[in-house]
């Protein structure tokens, strides 16, 4: 699983193809403004750095993280406040900002799954702080 850097490279990265709508206009459903603090979290989680969850619809978020952040095409991305983990894939990458899909949402209440007991733990590291 090859690493996005923060040069834009990834899915659907190219910024300036006139052949594709911007990435509001490919959107299945509208996405609600928010500010949340999040988490993405890959190799099992021994890999994460905070983000930030710019806005977010069911199937879907766009999310900022550093300019220098490395990160596979597909990993989880916990939103804190929410206690929700989701199964992620990258749909696009300007460098700074990334549009993720929702593969699978796991509320972490929920998870008793030992090989996924990870995202607890890393939820739980930022919400006791």
């Amino acid at each position: 699983m090859a690493l996005i850097r923060e040069m834009g490279m990834g899915v659907n990265s190219e910024p300036n193809d006139p052949s594709q709508p911007p990435p509001a206009e490919r959107r299945p459903t509208r996405r609600k403004r928010v500010l949340l603090a999040a988490m993405v979290t890959y190799h099992d989680g021994a890999r994460s750095f905070d983000c930030t969850i710019r806005n977010v619809s069911e199937t879907g978020a766009q999310i900022v993280m550093g300019k220098n952040a490395q990160f596979p095409s597909e990993f989880y991305l916990i939103n804190i406040r929410d206690r929700v983990a989701y199964d992620v894939k990258v749909m696009w990458n300007n460098g700074i900002e990334v549009g993720v899909q929702f593969k699978k949402t796991y509320p972490l209440s929920d998870i008793t799954d030992p090989s996924m007991s990870f995202l607890k733990r890393l939820w739980l590291s930022k919400a006791a702080r």
